[in-house]
């Protein structure tokens, strides 16, 4: 099982996202659900569209946790890491 770690920025996106009150119970759990997964080495369901980002963000992976809202990560295999990188809206995040 990965460690996982959660960066400064997907802190602060994730009490923002809890505070608007745009972080429902469904999406909770998703991203629950989500995280949990790829912590555990497994390949996330489709519906997640996991995939690696290009260009200057080819180092993270994003999943669609529900509706518009992402979560990119990062995985360091060799350390057993997971890093939450950030959370939001594809507008929010590109």
């Amino acid at each position: 099982m990965y460690l996982i770690v959660a960066s400064r920025d997907y802190k602060k996106s994730f009490a923002k996202l809890k505070a608007s009150g745009k972080l429902k119970r469904q999406a909770l759990d998703s991203l629950e659900e989500a995280v949990n997964t790829i912590a555990n080495g497994k390949k996330l369901p489709p519906g997640y569209q996991d995939h690696q980002l290009s260009g200057e963000l080819k180092r993270y992976r994003e999943c669609h946790i529900k509706g518009d809202l992402r979560l990119q990560y990062q995985l360091h295999k060799q350390e057993l890491i997971l890093v939450l990188i950030d959370i939001g809206t594809h507008s929010a995040l590109f």
